[in-house]
């Protein structure tokens, strides 16, 4: 039987896969919000779009788990650190537009 080997990440790779997912995480909580609010108080949301508010959320919930195991071997202050010290590296992630 063959053995399967674990790759393990540098802590550059896991700090730029967290601001990948960051990214993604901020880009469906923007269609949720901009969709959620285009109905307003007021207004019953259709079936069809409730569907797809909780598939956005899913979505979201999905990314953000992939985030929550990389936390734990990760802090802000790192992350910060290492955004602020890889501009060229980080300044294409919303996550490095809210911190410079």
């Amino acid at each position: 039987m063959e053995k399967t080997k674990i790759k393990t990440y540098t802590k550059a790779q896991k700090i730029l896969y967290f601001l990948w997912l960051d990214e993604q995480i901020m880009g469906y909580w923007s269609q949720y919000v901009e969709l959620k609010f285009s109905y307003g108080d007021d207004t019953k949301i259709p079936t069809e779009v409730n569907q797809k508010l909780d598939e956005l959320l899913s979505v979201i919930d999905h990314f953000e788990s992939y985030q929550d195991v990389l936390r734990r071997g990760l802090t802000y202050a790192e992350v910060n650190k290492f955004v602020r010290d890889n501009p060229e590296l980080c300044k294409k992630y919303m996550y490095y537009s809210f911190l410079c």
